[in-house]
């Protein structure tokens, strides 16, 4: 006798959505991470070093840079992070 109640559907799996289906770039996403931060970071700064020298009010731009860089890490890391996990 067959029984009446249907199987539930398992839904998409981890290969679907492109998660899990390689561990080791998995892996090199997160390594890359301590790079990502370093360069937004440096960018930022260096930019804002640049603006201050040019317009002559140093630490002005160049505290402004730090706040932007930090911010830009920030959200690189967390789009980063959310997109592998």
């Amino acid at each position: 006798m067959e029984d009446p109640t249907p199987a539930p559907d398992p839904g998409p799996g981890p290969e679907a959505s492109g998660r899990g289906s390689d561990p080791v770039r998995g892996a090199v996403e997160f390594m890359t991470l301590g790079l990502t931060v370093a360069v937004a970071l440096l960018a930022c700064v260096a930019l804002g070093y640049l603006v201050d020298r040019w317009l002559g009010t140093s630490p002005w731009f160049t505290l402004v840079g730090v706040v932007l860089g930090i911010a830009a890490a920030v959200l690189l890391t967390v789009s980063r992070v959310r997109r592998l996990l």
